[in-house]
């Protein structure tokens, strides 16, 4: 077990975060966030503002401190824009050292797009996408394709350079609004193969697309609070860009969703954003709360092999260790739960396959035990439901929760707001069987041993036989199924019956 900490000094915040390491898989301790503006008031020979340097030197020595009350064994903490494009930069860098005892990278801006997308790539169930991170004074694009980075660029503008450029962080002007398009495309002509790309999906990575999401969630109250893989389409992010681009400050102040910190550089940096939709014809937006701090991370954790095969698998087995789960009892779960779903598949009559969502109930169904095995369905319900789980959309995330809640007991209920915006009627009733085949599942490996090694389903007019083929004598395995008898009657509309070698 290592503990280490990342700190990225970006030129409108600096952030810290602290996991530990296990192996390859890691928990996030502690994270922190200073909106210091490393990158405003640039002093005309190019020197960093000396007053914003001492606010981030104080910020530093306060990670520092953190660090050091956590015992972390290793602090990695790189610069970006601002400060690699600073005149006194190797001041700055020295001055931290001395003050902290912190050793700063500055990284170049193909290493930032590079961490970006290792943040991006491992967190979101995509191939093909073009990757926006706006930072305080610079831009990067990412071209993806196959999980592979084709092109990238970094250009120097960001939310914070442009606000100060522009002079958009007061009341809107359409005067400036149009010279900011411009300005933004003739850097986008210098880049030919951002022309070339149409019709595949936006990744915004940071904090410029995350308080998008967050207003559109607002506005059509979502009932998910998770802002990770929040889609949108440009219509979306057109209204809210109209929205906002011409408010005062004051104005901006009372949008929901909009984070206070950033109410007077927003405008510029959706600029950013809808410049790029409308350039690139975009087909939608997925929000990535993963970044350049996440790619360190990645990067310092998988070495060579830094992009996942399996993103869903890698989240869900990292949760898995994190939350104590019985691994070898889980997999039997799931590979007993997946049988059964495709041999009573012609019963279940899903509209779509329903395996990754099975696959992360039955791996997460006992997570709730890690705080109290009583009721502890209700409690893996909330865990899996608030995971830092990729590779599902959230609408399945919720799907896969409640069926891991009905895994003991069939009173769970959702609440009103997510039947509503998320889940359909008619999918309640296929949720409920597939709850009952996670329970029937479980507890055929109740002894915890493997007992029961395989069953086969067998379905006729009146009743389905499940006849298990078992190392030892399984009368307790199946008394135990045989609970989930009376709902299984009710769903599948035939009497379960389960039988020994």
């Amino acid at each position: 077990m290592k503990r280490i900490s990342v700190i990225d000094i970006g030129s409108n915040s600096i952030r810290l975060v602290i996991v530990d390491i296990n192996n390859e898989y890691f928990k996030v301790i502690d994270e922190f966030k200073e909106t210091v503006r490393l990158g405003k008031d640039i002093n005309k020979n190019g020197s960093l503002c000396s007053k914003r340097m001492k606010k981030a030197i104080d910020t530093l020595g306060f990670f520092k401190k953190l660090c050091d009350e956590l015992s972390v064994d290793e602090i990695i903490a790189i610069a970006t824009e601002a400060v690699r494009k600073a005149s006194n930069r190797e001041e700055f860098i020295r001055n931290v050292y001395r003050e902290t005892q912190i050793n700063i990278e500055i990284i170049d801006g193909n290493m930032e797009a590079y961490y970006d997308f290792l943040g991006g790539i491992n967190s979101l169930n995509i191939s093909d996408c073009l990757m926006i991170d706006i930072g305080g004074a610079s831009t990067e694009l990412i071209e993806v394709r196959n999980k592979q980075i084709k092109n990238s660029i970094s250009f120097p503008f960001g939310a914070l350079s442009l606000a100060e450029k522009f002079k958009l962080s007061g009341k809107g002007c359409m005067i400036n609004e149009s010279h900011l398009k411009d300005y933004i495309k003739e850097f986008f002509i210098k880049a030919p193969w951002i022309k070339n790309i149409r019709g595949i999906p936006l990744v915004g990575i940071g904090g410029t697309v995350r308080n998008i999401a967050k207003i559109h969630r607002r506005k059509i109250k979502y009932p998910f609070d998770t802002i990770h893989n929040y889609q949108m389409t440009p219509e979306q992010v057109k209204e809210i860009y109209n929205f906002v681009v011409c408010k005062t400050i004051s104005s901006r102040k009372k949008v929901k969703g909009l984070s206070i910190d950033r109410i007077d550089i927003f405008p510029n940096a959706v600029s950013v954003v809808n410049a790029v939709i409308e350039y690139c014809n975009i087909s939608e937006i997925y929000v990535s709360s993963k970044g350049l701090r996440d790619g360190i991370l990645y990067s310092y954790i998988l070495k060579d092999n830094s992009i996942l095969d399996d993103v869903l698998d890698f989240s869900l087995r990292n949760i898995m260790i994190n939350y104590n789960v019985n691994i070898v009892h889980a997999e039997r779960v799931l590979n007993m739960c997946l049988s059964l779903y495709t041999q009573l598949k012609s019963l279940i009559k899903a509209p779509r396959d329903f395996s990754k969502i099975l696959k992360v109930s039955s791996l997460l169904h006992d997570c709730g035990i890690t705080l109290d095995y009583h009721n502890h369905h209700k409690h893996s319900f909330y865990m899996i439901l608030n995971s830092s789980l990729y590779g599902l959309c959230h609408k399945d995330i919720l799907i896969s929760a409640y069926i891991a809640a009905l895994h003991r007991k069939h009173d769970f209920v959702l609440t009103e707001p997510y039947h509503k915006k998320l889940i359909k009627r008619e999918e309640l009733q296929i949720i409920e069987k597939l709850g009952v085949l996670l329970q029937i599942s479980e507890s055929l490996d109740r002894g915890l041993n493997g007992n029961v090694e395989r069953a086969d389903v067998i379905i006729d007019e009146s009743s389905v036989t499940l006849k298990l083929h078992s190392k030892n004598d399984s009368s307790l395995e199946i008394n135990e199924a045989l609970i989930a008898s009376d709902k299984f009657k009710k769903l599948f509309k035939k009497k379960l019956i389960i039988v020994g070698d």
